[in-house]
């Protein structure tokens, strides 16, 4: 007796119920013959390719989606696929044997959702086409919810621009021992050609073209259902990703370039003007993409015109020892409180933003819509409130949330930066000084600000650094003016980098009074063990989320986990650019890096932002590469592995890792420790 069932979702996801055993040919429970040498040919004489390989994810005690695309097929036509599922590498016996079928108008993408699983159990499953068999997949279901478990073990990975850098550590990634892989988005770049994708990429990544794409001065950026599935079965066409997938179950989200570099809800920002303007289309096609080639158990309605037509935030529960809540935070999102419109580019607007202007127009927002978050919102009003009911019915001893932009507090005390370069200038110039180089900072700072304020600016009368350096080196004042005064002042920058600054409005510190009000309904409900998976910024980081980062004394709530790009150019560099390019902020270039006589560039933005952020107490704001966390009811430990660079375009051979470092965070404590 054939107790399959097959049922069909819509036109385009199937759902199949596995059964408790098939034997190999399938058909019949009571058939005992072997599995065959080779699987059963569908379309038997026509040749077909899986050149995008095969996928599973969202593991779930019961589930787990299955995905693979299929090549070949003629026009406008659909591809019989035959599926079969196992519990055995050899498939001696199956659990699925199901005929689904390709079509044409999802780009010949299967996905297909199997339900009747047993919980924390490994999986093995391929796809049948004519003769034509896929590679085989690997995938394990999560452990029933409340089991005790020991030990869980993933990593989280985020930001694989094809165009930059290397691969290698998606290929070390398949010899590890994981559960199941997080990934925090920036799965593609939607931009090809673009000038930070230039240069520096392993030869083995040839350079991509759009089939339609809109030019711009700086490369081409993806517009049309075509242009993104292009990239994502290129991106897919990669043996190392193929080998990722086909290894680990994935839970992935997506970030901003999965559509737009830094957008909100269906809003571009390559220029001002963009704000103005939804491209309703171009997020469609987008989301419509992401959902044929990721395999995720999320909802989409093709019939929906609006480009909230898709729905990707979920949570997942593993056993007794934790819950991720994976939310989506470009979707619902707000406006930048400060429009690009209003500040004529990204800087001022996401970067480098006057702290004092941004709380501002922040609280004067809130003020106009009557005292919600709406305005000022990255989740939204109706995923805030299933974030803070996951994070409240959650019985599990850790909440994991994948976090697609940082929660950390990152700013830049422009006067008491400047203060601090010159006074380090003073004492390169006259080493006896260096024992005052503290009390100077703090005169420095008085001048600058005084000399702002009354307009002297940038010849300020340095009255506080005389009278500090005529009583404690006997320098007068006469000497100060002649010979000091005019070093002083040829370093000074532009005024308007006299200032406290966010260094990025697009994450969570764009956003200050829904982090606020999210730390304060964990601090008010005692919700403990709640700790951040984050991608997006191109650097590890690692710190406690305080109740308010403004506060005399702020008050940690939760941890924040940041992992670097896997290939994406670093952080840091993105500010050497601002830096060397823009003639205000180039006097503030040793505040990022410093080169020496022989031409070795030192990185000193680390030391700048634990500088000005004493709850940074991990970063490396220039490297790429991933985080594996191993999870136990006492302790979360994460090891950030920093890798090796790309030589001569080649990627480096395996282990790719240059460097690791342990982050620990201890359960009922929001703190990190650096091992």
């Amino acid at each position: 007796m054939d107790r399959r069932k097959f049922l069909k979702w819509g036109s385009f996801v199937t759902v199949t119920v596995a059964t408790t055993g098939l034997a190999g040919c399938g058909g019949d429970d009571d058939n005992n013959t072997p599995a065959p040498t080779t699987p059963p040919v569908t379309n038997p004489g026509t040749s077909y390719k899986f050149d995008q390989g095969v996928a599973s994810g969202d593991p779930k005690p019961d589930s787990v989606m299955l995905w693979t695309r299929v090549a070949g097929a003629g026009a406008g036509q659909s591809v019989s696929v035959r599926l079969q599922v196992s519990a055995n590498a050899d498939f001696s016996t199956l659990v699925v044997d199901s005929t689904l079928n390709a079509l044409p108008d999802w780009d010949y993408t299967l996905r297909n959702k199997v339900t009747g699983l047993t919980a924390g159990t490994t999986y093995y499953y391929r796809f049948i086409a004519g003769s034509q068999t896929s590679p085989v997949g690997r995938t394990k279901t999560a452990p029933a919810a409340g089991t005790p478990l020991s030990q869980l073990k993933f990593a989280f990975i985020t930001c694989q621009d094809w165009s930059v850098n290397h691969w290698a550590g998606m290929e070390e990634l398949v010899s590890e021992d994981l559960d199941f892989i997080v990934h925090m988005g920036d799965y593609i770049y939607e931009t090809v050609g673009a000038v930070f994708q230039t240069g520096k990429v392993e030869s083995r990544h040839t350079q991509l073209t759009l089939p339609n794409g809109t030019a711009t001065a700086d490369g081409t950026y993806a517009t049309t259902i075509d242009d993104y599935r292009y990239l994502y079965k290129s991106y897919r066409s990669d043996a190392r990703l193929q080998a990722l997938h086909a290894r680990f179950p994935v839970i992935g989200i997506w970030d901003d370039h999965e559509f737009s570099d830094d957008c909100w809800q269906d809003h571009q920002t390559y220029t001002a003007a963009d704000d103005a303007d939804p491209r309703t289309a171009r997020r469609r096609a987008a989301s419509q993409a992401w959902f044929e080639f990721m395999p995720a158990d999320v909802s989409f309605d093709q019939a929906d015109t609006s480009f909230r037509n898709i729905q990707i935030y979920r949570s997942f529960t593993f056993g007794n020892l934790a819950m991720l809540v994976m939310t989506d935070e470009r979707l619902y999102r707000a406006d930048h409180v400060i429009p690009e419109q209003a500040a004529g580019s990204s800087i001022g607007s996401r970067y480098f933003v006057p702290k004092a202007t941004l709380a501002g127009l922040e609280a004067s927002k809130i003020s106009g819509a009557g005292g919600a978050l709406t305005p000022v919102s990255i989740l939204g009003d109706t995923q805030r409130a299933w974030w803070q009911q996951q994070m409240a019915s959650a019985s599990t001893t850790w909440k994991l949330w994948g976090n697609e932009v940082s929660l950390l507090r990152m700013q830049i005390d422009g006067t008491q930066a400047i203060a601090a370069l010159l006074a380090s200038g003073l004492v390169q110039a006259n080493s006896a000084l260096a024992p005052l180089q503290t009390g100077m900072i703090g005169a420095l700072v008085a001048d600058l600000t005084t000399a702002k304020g009354d307009g002297t600016y940038p010849t300020p009368a340095y009255a506080s650094l005389k009278a500090y350096l005529l009583t404690n080196a006997g320098i007068s004042n006469g000497v100060f003016d002649a010979g000091i005064a005019p070093v002083l002042n040829a370093a000074l920058p532009s005024v308007a980098l006299l200032d406290k600054y966010i260094l990025n409005a697009d994450q969570w510190d764009g956003y200050n009074a829904e982090r606020k009000a999210m730390m304060a309904f964990l601090k008010n409900g005692s919700i403990k063990n709640v700790v951040a998976l984050t991608g997006d910024i191109h650097a590890f980081f690692a710190g406690p989320v305080m109740d308010d980062y403004d506060a005399t004394t702020p008050v940690p709530v939760m941890v924040d986990l940041v992992t670097a790009g896997l290939s994406s150019n670093s952080f840091q560099s993105y500010f050497k650019s601002v830096v060397d390019s823009d003639a205000a902020f180039k006097a503030a270039a040793p505040l990022i890096y410093t080169t020496d006589s022989s031409g070795t560039v030192t990185n000193t933005f680390n030391s700048t932002l634990t500088t000005f952020n004493p709850w940074l107490k991990y970063v490396n704001t220039d490297a790429q590469g991933y985080a594996v966390v191993t999870l136990t009811a006492s302790k979360l430990s994460c090891s950030f592995r920093k890798l090796k660079p790309l030589a001569n375009g080649v990627a480096p051979a395996l282990p790719a890792t240059e460097s690791v470092k342990v982050v620990e965070v201890a359960a009922g404590v929001p703190a990190v420790t650096v091992v």
